[in-house]
């Protein structure tokens, strides 16, 4: 159990847990010279259970406030300190105010200095103590009067600790990724970089790999200590120092996070639900500068509010928080805000959705979604996310939010009924909407085959457009190919049938397209047109027309510009001649004079060809250079035949 101290500045903290643990927690020369701590200090205790209890005793000066909070992110367990002389001063109520605002719920109360004062001054600051605990979490902590001079109290303190460490609640470990927030880093002559901090998920074993984040550096956990015991494994709840292989000192420090590589993933723009403070003189506006404390890190930020609004003393809502410099988090963590000068803090709250994105979205498309990853437990939030219509859950997002592990999301999936579409499953959607969707498909076939029992079916665009609720074409294309796999539909290109269908082309089409393709294909690259097909075939203009629309929608034939087309193969081989180049020359791009060159064609019809292939979404233009696109690959192999009208346009 992690137990943090809290209070006013010599008010005693640093005595107590000298008293109950034997340990001299401030460790800097300073803060022995002049009598106050300044940075947090720690000592780890172990009663008569053999259980460890760590503490971590933090300043008590204004000045330290930020110390403070880089301390109580991972606590179970506050123990608030006020002296009987001075009762509730300011830092106090600033400290428990932090307490409430992150969530901690369970503590004690000891009044110091019992040994200067009367009875009746201890009942007086009893009575403030808890008038100042009643709003918070914390109303009904019990309080134990103690003298750190005398040792009065200090067992009742103790043994109250110990029951308190006995009702403890594990933390989340197992299923969990492994994170740890960083509030020290030092060097060991001999042993090299070690970071300390306290895990908050997951587990790690010495051997391991992990992630320093923000910053991306890999690290190799060489050796592990834990209640100053070298141990092989840490779990979450812990205080640990880790002993780190392939970083140097000078690249750790307090704000950074080590977690496993699945959760190395940098954010600049959180979605969270704020507090503001209630004794605040005014609101807090849309775009207010502010320091934002999350695990050990204090990062500069600005609030983002809704249609510009704000939020009054006393208030909370959904907002953004735009972050100066990237940091790590996941859905529930709780984090502090203070003004810009860092010296009052202005409120908290829990962050929401870590990788929420900058793009304007209407806010009753996005209320939904905020409302289920709010819900308790990622159990329930998924329930919540499925349960919004039209919405798809996004694997590795929801994933990341929550810190999951494969297994134990997937378990998940298995209890919500989701069925995983795409590559490596990569959205989620309730298995009675994936089987509405397949049923409406069929429908839709059947009822287009029975009117135009001649074309071969209709392109997956037009077929997702039919849908009565839409899907993306993402998760469209992951049920059309599972009905294929099932064999409920046939695909030929981009052109989708039910099973068995045989409307298209006619016998005597068929043997016009197998007599010109050998001559198409011995063409090269050069585009041709439909004269150049008449002229060849020798037929009518009629029949050739019909012939060329019919493997145009089947997407055999791309149309390049109004006139001219190509095989789908020679589109393909087009874009793998540009991406040999753009490796080629590297820099910025090609250009089209080197294109020319590479594919052996007229500078007209080059010119033409990369237009079209900018179109597509293959190349991107640069002034008189072009690069490649990432996934050019993919588009050239689901372009249908509307995407050529349009790209020719």
């Amino acid at each position: 159990m992690l137990v943090a101290t809290a209070g006013h500045i010599d008010h005693g903290k640093t005595s107590l847990i000298r008293a109950l643990t034997g340990v001299e927690t401030d460790r800097l020369p300073e803060e022995r010279a002049r009598g106050i701590s300044i940075d947090l200090g720690f000592a780890y205790w172990r009663p008569d259970d053999g259980k460890t209890i760590g503490f971590i005793d933090v300043p008590g000066h204004e000045r330290f406030v930020r110390n403070m909070l880089a301390g109580v992110g991972g606590i179970d367990f506050a123990l608030l300190i006020v002296a009987a002389d001075d009762g509730v001063m300011p830092q106090s109520v600033e400290h428990v105010q932090i307490l409430d605002l992150l969530g901690v719920g369970r503590g004690a109360v000891a009044i110091t200095k019992c040994d200067r004062s009367s009875p009746e001054r201890i009942m007086e600051v009893r009575g403030q103590v808890e008038a100042l605990l009643g709003p918070t979490a914390l109303a009904g902590a019990p309080m134990f009067d103690v003298s750190s001079a005398t040792g009065a109290g200090v067992a009742d303190l103790a043994e109250a600790l110990r029951a308190a460490r006995r009702a403890q609640t594990p933390r989340h470990a197992e299923g969990r990724n492994f994170r740890l927030a960083i509030d020290r880093a030092f060097s060991v002559t001999g042993v090299g970089t070690v970071a300390a901090g306290t895990v908050l998920d997951g587990a790690v074993e010495t051997g391991a790999r992990l992630v320093l984040s923000p910053r991306g550096l890999e690290a190799r956990v060489r050796g592990l200590q834990s209640g100053g015991k070298a141990v092989n494994r840490v779990q979450a709840g812990e205080r640990c120092a880790l002993n780190l292989a392939g970083v140097d000192l000078s690249q750790v420090g307090r704000g950074d996070w080590l977690v496993a590589p699945a959760m190395h993933a940098p954010t600049s723009r959180l979605e969270v639900r704020l507090k503001v403070l209630r004794d605040r003189d005014q609101a807090l506006k849309h775009h207010t500068p502010l320091h934002l404390h999350i695990g050990t890190a204090d990062i500069g930020a600005r609030v983002l509010i809704a249609a510009q609004a704000s939020i009054a003393p006393g208030g909370e809502a959904v907002v953004q928080l735009q972050l100066d410099h990237p940091t790590s988090a996941a859905t529930g963590d709780r984090f502090v805000v203070r003004d810009q000068s860092g010296r009052h803090s202005i409120g908290g709250g829990v962050v929401i959705d870590p990788f929420v994105t900058g793009k304007r979205r209407p806010a009753a498309a996005r209320a939904p979604i905020s409302a289920a990853l709010q819900q308790q437990g990622a159990a329930h939030a998924l329930a919540a996310l499925l349960a919004i219509p039209g919405h798809e859950v996004d694997t590795r997002h929801f994933e990341r939010c929550f810190n999951l592990e494969p297994a134990t999301a997937h378990e998940l999936y298995r209890q919500a009924d989701a069925v995983l579409l795409g590559n490596q499953g990569a959205l989620a959607l309730p298995a009675p909407r994936v089987a509405a969707v397949q049923s409406e498909v069929l429908t839709i076939l059947k009822a287009y085959h029975a009117a135009h029992p001649d074309e071969p079916g209709l392109t997956q665009r037009d077929l997702r457009a039919k849908l009565a609720e839409p899907v993306s074409e993402r998760a469209f294309l992951a049920i059309q190919k599972d009905m294929n796999e099932k064999r409920l539909t046939e695909s030929t290109g981009v052109i989708v049938r039910a099973a068995g269908h045989a409307g298209g082309a006619s016998p005597g089409d068929d043997a016009l397209w197998r007599k010109v393709r050998p001559w198409l294909e011995d063409r090269g690259l050069a585009p041709f047109t439909q004269r150049d097909l008449t002229a060849e075939l020798r037929v009518n203009d009629v029949i050739v027309r019909a012939m060329l629309n019919r493997r145009r929608r089947s997407g055999e034939i791309w149309r390049i510009t109004e006139e001219r087309f190509l095989l789908r193969e020679q589109v393909a081989d087009l874009a793998a001649s540009a991406a040999q180049l753009a490796r080629k020359v590297g820099g910025d791009g090609f250009s089209a004079a080197q294109y020319r060159d590479a594919i052996g064609i007229g500078r007209n019809l080059t010119i033409q060809i990369l237009e079209f292939l900018d179109a597509l979404g293959v190349t991107q233009r640069s002034g008189d250079l072009r690069r490649m696109r990432p996934g050019y690959e993919r588009v050239v192999g689901g372009a249908d035949a509307e995407a050529d009208e349009t790209a020719s346009t």
